[in-house]
């Protein structure tokens, strides 16, 4: 008893449909996952290019951000800390050994404070 042709094609594209699925999931697992680029951007302290960043003088400079807290690193990146992501928004020129590696204030009049940890 011949198949009919619809069978025989629906025979056909199950097979290509579970191929496709082994292939992909083959090079999901092939892949290391900290190699992925999405992953580059969960480390909080991931800092952009500076380029994308709007640059400051100065740490009082900064009273033009948003009120919020915020975390300066070792080389001026400023990272907003009240989003779980932490991410890069400005970068600092001019900071002194003091203003490095501390969160700072901003409040909504735009005043800079220091958080005392």
């Amino acid at each position: 008893m011949a198949q009919n042709k619809r069978e025989r094609h629906f025979r056909n594209a199950l097979i290509v449909i579970i191929l496709a699925i082994t292939i992909v999931l083959l090079a999901f697992l092939g892949e290391d996952i900290r190699n992925l680029t999405g992953f580059a951007t969960a480390n909080p302290y991931y800092a952009p290019a500076s380029s994308n960043l709007a640059g400051f003088k100065t740490i009082g400079d900064l009273a033009t951000l948003s009120a919020g807290t915020y975390y300066i690193d070792q080389s001026g990146i400023v990272y907003w800390a009240d989003d779980v992501s932490e991410p890069a928004v400005a970068k600092v020129d001019f900071i002194d050994e003091n203003q490095k590696n501390r969160l700072i204030y901003i409040d909504k009049n735009g005043n800079v404070g220091y958080i005392i940890s």
